[in-house]
C-alpha cells in the first residue's frame, strides 16, 4: 500500500506543507515553522535517511524521518486517517529489530504505536506543559 523512497531537495516543498502545518506542529516536539532556504541548509546536513511516503499511485502522502533507531511519520493532512500512518510503520519496522519514538500523551497516534507493538520505557519529559514520553519496539 506505501512505498517509502529517499527524501530529496525536490521533496522539501512537500515537506514543509506537511512539517509547516498547525495540525503537523502541534504533535511535534520543536513546533517551530521552516523556510525553504531554512529547510535546503537542513537537509544539506541531514545525517540520517529521511523518506517519503508515496500510496499505489506513486503520490506523496507523508514523510517518514528517522534519527538513528528513532522514528517518526507525518502524514499530509489531506492523507490522515487513510492507514499510511500504519503501513508506513510496518513497511519501516519490517527489516528492523529495535525502533524508538517520541509521542505526546494526548496523541491519538499513541493508539496505533500500541497496536504496532510499541511500549513506554519511562523516559518522560514535559514539552508545552504536555507529557511527552518515550515508545520503544522490539521485534520478536
Amino acid at each position: 500500500m506505501v512505498t517509502l523512497r529517499a527524501l530529496t531537495k525536490e521533496d522539501l516543498s512537500f515537506l514543509l506543507e506537511v512539517r509547516n502545518d498547525e495540525s503537523t506542529r502541534y504533535y511535534l516536539e520543536n513546533n517551530s515553522t521552516f523556510t525553504l532556504e531554512q529547510c535546503e541548509n537542513w537537509f544539506d546536513n541531514l545525517k540520517s535517511p529521511w523518506y517519503i511516503i508515496t500510496n499505489q499511485h506513486l503520490k506523496a502522502v507523508g514523510y517518514l524521518r528517522t534519527n538513528g533507531d528513532e522514528v517518526g511519520c507525518d502524514i499530509h493532512p489531506l492523507h490522515r486517517r487513510q492507514g499510511y500512518a500504519k503501513a508506513t510503520y510496518q513497511e519501516y519496522l519490517k527489516n528492523k529489530t529495535y525502533a524508538s519514538l517520541w509521542v505526546f500523551n494526548d496523541n491519538f497516534a499513541k493508539k496505533l504505536y500500541e497496536d504496532l507493538g510499541f511500549i513506554a520505557n519511562g523516559l518522560e519529559k514535559h514539552i508545552r506543559g504536555n507529557l511527552y514520553l518515550q515508545m520503544e519496539w522490539k521485534k520478536d
